[in-house]
């Protein structure tokens, strides 16, 4: 059991440290937020509840056991505050069986570190499912400030971490590309422009191009993560679409098959998520997210017999849809996102397709893909592309990218997927350059970070 030397305090450090009940009789120092001041039961008491990251305490005062100044400061005290305490650890025991132990600090001293305004909206409560999510955006500082709210942000930190540790151990090299751009496609209109110094400029969608420019340079693996844009009108309607969100891109060069690529961010994927539900820092964090939204079940990854995440092709996805599933599904057109849905359902309730939420769907017809996807060489019309999807929404969308410059330069004129472009036209010229010089073949893709979030 942790013990203080000579009487002195014991200085919490972190969350982890603040396992209260090791330090019964002890006293502490640490720093906390007031997260309510209770209406005191008797004229010379005073109740707190105090906020510790993600803990919880309860604190009490003594008019009679601390000195008058200390007692005057803590009249003050308004919820939100940050204050310095000083205290003895009580470990009291429930009033059943049933309840558990909690933890007391009998306060000896307090400093008010900064005090928070009386008239702060009332967002207090641990639980926030009564909140509406227009009232939390308005008042976003204090909504992050809960254990829920803050705990999605920190589980997004760690996401980026096992990204990162991931793709650095498996020889990937983490670059920077700019975020203004001079090129476009055009009959794309969901790009920002920008005036710039008398030029036209607009915000990136992607770091795509600027990533085949860098295994173009013999970088062999590249990865980003960073902000796009896209002036998407529907974004005002759709949880789905944003103006600005966070995209990981991927790009890397394979020896044999672009399914090498897949299967190294589907193994991403799976590390990740496995990551977050195992890792001792994580699962608190997890806990506290599915205490406040039950839905938040835990994540099912089911492998196929090889060990790998399930893929099915375009078509036989479009089959499932129409014939185990019973809903209309043209070969023709993408899948809805209520397609994307059903098919997220049926793979985590099926054991044949492998009880799991996520699973990649293979080989899209060229027309959906852009203009540098490879076509495939055994299904014409279609190409070397994938989405992975993940509980029931589409989170990776991937593609082996054409390498040679010569057939490059044909797809961009022939516009299989858009307007035809014009290879000649001199914004296109830096991004040809590299194709030019001689590519390797490759492919990669983007994972909104939104989605795995």
């Amino acid at each position: 059991m942790p013990s203080s030397e000579n009487g002195a305090a014991i200085k919490a450090k972190s969350t982890a440290y603040l396992a209260f009940h090791g330090f019964k009789e002890e006293k502490m120092v640490f720093d906390a937020r007031v997260n309510a001041v209770f209406k005191p039961e008797l004229p010379d008491q005073l109740r707190l509840e105090l906020r510790i990251r993600e803990t919880f305490v309860e604190a009490t005062l003594d008019a009679n056991a601390i000195a008058e100044a200390v007692w005057n400061k803590a009249q003050k005290l308004t919820p939100e505050s940050i204050v310095r305490v000083t205290g003895h650890v009580q470990l009291v025991n429930g009033s059943s069986g049933a309840n558990k132990a909690y933890t007391i600090i009998h306060v000896t001293n307090l400093d008010i570190i900064a005090l928070a305004s009386p008239d702060l909206p009332t967002l207090r409560g641990k639980e926030l499912s009564g909140v509406g999510l227009e009232e939390r955006l308005d008042h976003r500082i204090l909504d992050v400030r809960r254990a829920a709210s803050g705990a999605i942000f920190k589980l997004h930190s760690g996401m980026c971490q096992l990204i990162v540790e991931f793709l650095c151990s498996n020889g990937f090299h983490w670059i920077h590309t700019p975020r203004i751009i001079t090129a476009t496609i055009p009959g794309d209109n969901e790009f920002f422009h920008l005036p710039y110094f008398g030029q036209d400029a607009w915000l990136a969608q992607s770091s795509q191009h600027h990533k085949q420019m860098a295994l173009s340079m013999d970088m062999q693996r590249v990865f980003e993560i960073g902000p796009v844009f896209r002036a998407e009108v529907k974004s005002s309607k759709s949880t789905r679409h944003m103006t600005e969100f966070t995209v990981l891109d991927i790009a890397m060069a394979f020896q044999d098959d672009y399914h090498e690529v897949a299967e190294l961010i589907e193994s991403m994927l799976v590390f990740v998520f496995r990551g977050l539900q195992e890792r001792k820092q994580y699962k608190p964090l997890v806990e506290i997210v599915q205490h406040l939204y039950p839905c938040a079940r835990p994540f099912r990854i089911g492998l196929d017999e090889h060990g790998k995440v399930p893929r099915i092709t375009f078509l036989e996805a479009k089959r499932i849809l129409r014939e185990e599933l019973g809903l209309e599904s043209d070969d023709g057109k993408n899948f809805t996102d209520q397609e994307e849905a059903a098919l997220g359902r049926h793979f985590r309730e099926s054991p044949r397709l492998g009880s799991t939420d996520v699973f990649t769907i293979d080989q899209y017809p060229a027309s959906m893909r852009q203009f540098n996807s490879q076509a495939n060489a055994d299904a014409p019309g279609f190409s070397n592309t994938w989405d992975t999807i993940v509980g029931g929404r589409e989170i990776c969308s991937g593609s082996q990218r054409i390498n040679s410059y010569d057939e490059l330069r044909e797809a961009m004129r022939a516009g299989v997927c858009g307007p035809p472009l014009d290879p000649e036209v001199d914004k296109w010229q830096p991004y040809l350059a590299a194709f030019k010089s001689g590519m390797p073949r490759h492919g990669g893709g983007g994972v909104g970070g939104g989605g795995t979030g």
